[in-house]
Order: structure tokens, then sequence, then C-alpha cells
């Protein structure tokens, strides 16, 4: 059984994995139940998912990797691999490494991320240029081609790995204007909330103010459309129209 996972978990487009049929709302459920009468300490130590159902140990998720490994489709990836360098690959390097110290008078991280996109350049140049060369000797002798090839395979490892080096960059870049993005959507709400206060109280600043003016028809009127004449309460609740087709008009703009 063990065997037959390796082999599919290592296959290009392995099946699903066969414990996928243990995922059942019923499981689920008995996981949970389970859980909740376990003490916390022991609910994912692996003494404790031994004791459980078969059909429930696939159900609890693994422990983090201690060691900073984990395997994905039979291939062991290590989460703290670092770039290697071009000199350990066996390739030759076009362009001076950062100093690995900082030194007084040594560019800062800024100029390096300069100099790498200055680097960039001069590379995609030369490789327009080393083509143009492979062209012109192929028309001449194509059996001279294996030296203008090895140099453009260079060029491009380089720029290649110059690129890869802008990763890191380029997630703290990406993380900063998505950042700054939510920041400033929150900045709008909250000034559209600040504006529309400060509209509310002007508009009830207003009212305030002409309280006095708010008088409605008279009985006569009323009768004639047929409407309730004045009584007790009425006045409070002609205001409070007046209040509120106040503040829709005003909030309508």
């Amino acid at each position: 059984m063990a065997e037959e996972e390796r082999r599919t978990s290592s296959a290009p487009f392995p099946a699903p994995p066969p414990f996928y049929k243990f995922f059942t709302a019923e499981n689920l459920s008995r996981l949970k139940e389970l859980q909740s009468t376990a003490p916390k300490s022991t609910s994912t130590t692996a003494s404790s998912i031994l004791d459980r159902p078969p059909e429930l140990r696939y159900l609890i998720p693994p422990e983090p990797p201690n060691n900073g490994k984990y395997r994905s489709f039979g291939a062991l990836i290590d989460i703290n691999e670092t770039l290697p360098s071009l000199r350990s690959l066996g390739i030759e390097q076009l362009y001076p490494s950062p100093p690995t110290t900082p030194t007084p008078g040594a560019p800062t991280s800024s100029e390096q991320t300069l100099d790498r996109a200055l680097y960039l350049t001069k590379i995609a140049k030369s490789i327009l240029l080393k083509f143009l060369e492979l062209v012109g000797v192929l028309s001449l002798d194509p059996s001279q081609f294996e030296p203008e090839i090895n140099a453009l395979q260079t060029m491009f490892y380089n720029a290649h790995h110059l690129i890869n080096e802008y990763r890191p960059h380029q997630a703290r870049e990406s993380l900063i204007v998505i950042m700054e993005d939510s920041i400033e959507a929150k900045r709008k709400e909250i000034e559209g909330v600040k504006e529309m206060k400060a509209r509310v109280e002007e508009t009830l600043s207003k009212i305030e103010e002409g309280k006095n003016g708010l008088t409605g028809p008279s009985n006569t009127e009323r009768m004639d459309r047929d409407e309730p004449v004045r009584g007790t309460g009425w006045d409070t609740k002609w205001e409070q129209e007046k209040i509120w087709m106040a503040l829709e008009e005003e909030l309508s703009e």
C-alpha cells in the first residue's frame, strides 16, 4: 500500500489519493465530536492520531515540518532553500556579485537594485548583438554555430538568474502596494463618512433653526383634500415629515 502511494504521488499526473473517500460529512462530524471531548494538548499528537479509527486519521492535518522540508509529488522540497549562485552551477557569471557584508562606502541595497537593472539592460543588448552575430555566422559557415549558441545560453542564464534575485524585492514591493491600496481605500471611506456626517449635521442645524417656521396646511385645506385634521401630535408628525424630506433631499445629492 505504501509503495503504491509512493508511485502514485511520484507520477507526473497523479490520481487523487485513495484516502479522499474518508472525507465525508459523517466522518467530519465524528472527528469534530472526538476532538471536542479530547484534551487540546493531545488532540494532534502522533499517539492520539493512531488511537483514532483508520477512517478518521487522514482527516487530521499534519503538523508543519519541523526540519523545513516536505514532500510534494514525490519530490523533497526544502522551504529554506536559497538561490544557488551561477558559479556553483558551473555557469560563467557576467555581472559582479553584491558584497556579502556591508563595508564603509559600499553601495546601499537600493543602489545594488539599480545596478541589477543596469546589468539586465546590458545583458539584453548583448543578447540582441550576439543573435545578429549568430545570423552572420550561419550565413557564412553554419558549422561554427556552437560558440555563438553557448554564449547566448550563458547570457540567458545570467539574465534569468538576475530576475530570480529580484523575487524577494518583488514580493516586498507587491506587499507594500497592497497595503498602500488598502490604507488609501480605508482613508477614502473615512473621509466619506466624515463628509456625510458634516452634511447631516448641517441639515439638522438648518432644520433646528427654521423649526419655528414649519407650519402645515390648515384644517380647512386638509378637509378639502380628505385628509385628517390637525389634532394631538399632528404638529410633531408634520415636523418629522419635513425633517425626513429635508434629509432625503440633502443626502440624495
